[in-house]
């Protein structure tokens, strides 16, 4: 059962079983807010950046966002976005550690077309599909091809703090294309749930990430 896969992760042990877990996932809507309309139209007018450079477009977008509270940004290569997005066809949930002071904060994550939606476990243990999101990650892809990057939102709210907001996507981008090893948990997560072991999702905690993201995401100018 669900309730008896999150008691477990207070107590972490190896190859926790989570098939009851995955399969209340099975078909379900996902979390996550449903934005009609929400186009990068709607936060910056494109039409005035389409002569302007790659470069250009990546000041003007983190330019924006250092003067909004709640928000992190990112500019990832299109080639990049292009691996996670495939990635994310076939693996489009996961789980998080995020190091507190007393710990760790486990957050279930999942992928809505362009869209990664992040609550805490907790939240979707009482709450499942109607658990709020503490942070949102909106990829726009209208210059991936013209000029080869896709500009990343992050939205966020308390409790999460901005560092872990960047934590997170960064995280997300470690897993989902950076580390081969970290990916084959992603996918072990998605279709192998009773091999899915929380020890040594922990353990990459304690490590130092080996790959650094080219696009890591700037903090924002909010706690």
């Amino acid at each position: 059962m669900l309730a008896h896969f999150l008691s477990r992760t207070r107590g972490i042990r190896s190859r926790i079983g989570c098939i009851s877990f995955y399969r209340t996932l099975a078909g379900a809507p996902g979390i996550g807010s449903d934005i009609p309309g929400h186009t990068l139209d709607s936060i910056l007018k494109t039409d005035l950046l389409q002569e302007s450079s790659a470069e250009e477009i990546s000041r003007v977008w983190t330019e924006y966002h250092k003067k909004k509270d709640g928000f992190v940004c990112g500019v990832i290569p299109s080639m990049h976005y292009a691996e996670i997005e495939a990635k994310s066809k076939i693996c489009p949930r996961f789980v998080y550690a995020i190091p507190k002071d007393s710990g760790f904060e486990m957050m279930y994550s999942e992928f809505h077309q362009h869209r990664v939606s992040f609550t805490s476990l907790e939240a979707f243990k009482a709450l499942q599909n109607s658990a709020p999101p503490l942070l949102e990650l909106f990829h726009y892809v209208d210059f991936q091809q013209s000029k080869d990057i896709v500009l990343m939102r992050g939205v966020y709210k308390a409790p999460l703090t901005s560092a872990e907001a960047v934590f997170l996507a960064n995280q997300l981008q470690m897993y989902y294309r950076i580390d081969p090893e970290r990916y084959k948990l992603v996918h072990t997560f998605n279709h192998n749930p009773a091999f899915f072991d929380f020890n040594e999702l922990l353990q990459n905690l304690d490590a130092p990430d080996k790959k650094v993201p080219s696009h890591r995401v700037p903090t924002s100018t909010s706690e």
